[in-house]
Parts: structure tokens; sequence; C-alpha cells
């Protein structure tokens, strides 16, 4: 469903938000995405490879713990930073691939795609130190979240998400810690780290999010 918004009605709201000197979208953008149903995987910045954003358990930038061995989630992986990449022109100055909004947004959209609606989360991945990216990484997240809902059907489709997460990661953060020992397997492949930061930050707060800091992605 929000592949097929991405691709029609957010471009209005795409269009309504572009810098004064940035000319109308008309054409039908590309959307690159990617569903996963695995019960332990890695992602990477989609643009590291043109064909995947999964990586093998424990070689990305973030890994997920996905449901149960047996009972995963099928969660779809939307490519959203490099969806926004192409909206792009050439200046009053011949300045050629000037961004049409000039603001950074997350990396992925995520979702689950059963009826259930139980996980919808925003992710934004980073190689760098936690501590440089923490403030950048915040506005990153709540301005996503910000301009995805000012589409009201994408709004309507992500309210009824039980968990709904905006997601830093970088390298270095901390383990998500979870009751009645789940997942250990899973966390004692790591050295163990202080619980993660939640947060709240404009428009995660107000539209309805819990922010993290974790690396590590547990959805029971």
């Amino acid at each position: 469903m929000i592949v097929d918004s991405l691709k029609n009605d957010f471009l209005q709201v795409i269009n309504d938000a572009r810098r004064g000197d940035a000319p109308e979208w008309l054409a039908t953008p590309l959307i690159r995405f990617e569903d996963i149903a695995d019960h332990t995987f890695d992602v990477d910045d989609s643009k590291n490879n043109p064909e995947t954003i999964k990586r093998p358990f424990g070689e990305g930038v973030a890994s997920f713990l996905n449901g149960r061995t047996h009972k995963t989630y099928n969660l779809r992986f939307i490519c959203y930073d490099e969806y926004l990449h192409q909206f792009v022109f050439v200046d009053r100055e011949g300045h050629t691939n000037k961004s049409m909004l000039n603001k950074r947004m997350a990396d992925f959209i995520i979702y689950d795609t059963s009826d259930n609606h139980v996980w919808f989360l925003i992710q934004e991945l980073s190689t760098s130190n936690l501590n440089k990216k923490r403030n950048t990484g915040r506005i990153q997240l709540s301005t996503t979240i910000d301009l995805l809902c000012r589409s009201e059907r994408i709004k309507k489709f992500v309210t009824p998400f039980k968990n709904k997460w905006c997601v830093l990661s970088a390298r270095d953060e901390r383990v998500l810690q979870t009751p009645n020992g789940m997942a250990d397997a899973f966390m004692n492949s790591y050295t163990i780290l202080p619980e993660p930061l939640q947060f709240q930050y404009g428009a995660i707060r107000r539209l309805g999010f819990i922010g993290y800091e974790t690396s590590k992605i547990i959805l029971k």
C-alpha cells in the first residue's frame, strides 16, 4: 500500500514540500523494496548493493531477530532515502542533481505485511560513532515521520500498528534487552552493553512513535 502511495498520491506531498526554485515533479518515481521473513538477519545501507539490503547475520550495520523460529513476520523494507534521492533538478545556476527537498531522511520504512499490523518502523543506519550521529539521526527520523504522515492515506495506514518505532542504528549501539530470557542466543552473540536509550523527539512523539537507539532489533 505504501509503495503504491509513494508512486502516486505522495508526489503531491513532495511537490508541496519542495524548495522554491524546484519544478513540480510529474514522472512516476522508482521504488526499491525488499521482503524479508528470515528469523535472523542483518541489513546494510541500500547504496552499498543494488541487489539486496540483506546481509548474513552479524555482518551488517543492524541485526534483526524476527519473531520466533517457525513464526516470523514478513517484513517489507522500503529504501526510502534511496527513493528520495531521485527527486533532483538543475537549479538556476546550472547545478545538477540539486535536491528538491533539501532535507535528510531515514534509510528505511519497515512494516510487517500481515493484516495484524504488529510492527511499523522507521530506521536510520550509521557506520559512524553514535555520539556523532545522535542529533542528526533523531532529526532525520522525526523529519521522515512528519513528511510521510502529511499523506492522509499513509497516516491512515500507519495508525493501527501496535508497535511504532523510530530506530537509530550504529555499529557501536546497545543491545535491546527482552524479558524472560527471550532471544538469549541472539544477544549472547554480542558483547552485552547497557540497555538502549529510549527517546522522544519532535514528530516522533507527536505521531505516536517511540524512539530507540539500538542496532539489535528484536521483534517479538
